[in-house]
């Protein structure tokens, strides 16, 4: 059975697997539904450290966003590798699905994640933020999709057709991790 975690609460636990597990972390902007989603798997771990910033894993990682841009936004044209620094996220539109809701909003998603190489922070959830460690059981993939999809609807106020097609289309980037396949 799916199992997560607060990502500090498994720090404090001492219970982030060492082999490799999932985090979802969130950055929602205060004053709009604009989001961004990063979703990181590490593997082998060297080392954890607590510093100014949140986790730093000493390991290599995958990683991809999910970026939530409400019709409102005035840089819809920006491409979000150029936004400003809490609305940016490494990739150009032609590197993104972008899918569009009933209510004018857009979900972007990368089509290939990232590799982290070396170490790698997770930065602390504050506010309504959170940062949640996924464990790597049997289920993991249906529990992360779930819950991609939920805090969509529910956190930003995506159309549910649209949150359920967003974290399918996430998922098929996350299992293109290859983090394990060294």
């Amino acid at each position: 059975m799916a199992k997560a975690l607060p990502i500090l609460k498994a720090f404090l636990q001492e219970s982030i697997p060492q082999n490799g597990g999932f985090v979802i972390s969130s950055n929602y902007d205060p004053n709009s539904t604009y989001a961004i989603y990063e979703i990181t798997a590490y593997a082998i771990v060297k080392d954890i450290n607590k510093n100014t910033e949140g986790l730093q894993f000493n390991t290599d990682g995958n990683r991809t966003h999910i970026l939530v841009e409400p019709p409102t936004f005035p840089q819809k044209s920006m491409d979000p590798t150029y936004r400003e620094e809490g609305k940016s996220i490494p990739y150009r539109f032609y590197e993104l699905e972008i899918l569009s809701g009933n209510k004018k909003e857009r979900v972007m998603i990368p089509k290939e994640p990232t590799r982290l190489n070396s170490y790698f922070t997770i930065i602390d959830a504050h506010g309504e933020n959170f940062a949640f460690l996924f464990y790597p059981t049997e289920d993991v993939y249906l529990a992360i999709r779930k819950f991609i999809a939920d805090t969509l609807y529910n956190d930003c106020d995506v159309d549910k057709k649209l949150a359920i097609e967003a974290a399918k289309t996430a998922l098929e980037t996350i299992k293109k991790f290859n983090i394990w396949n060294k």
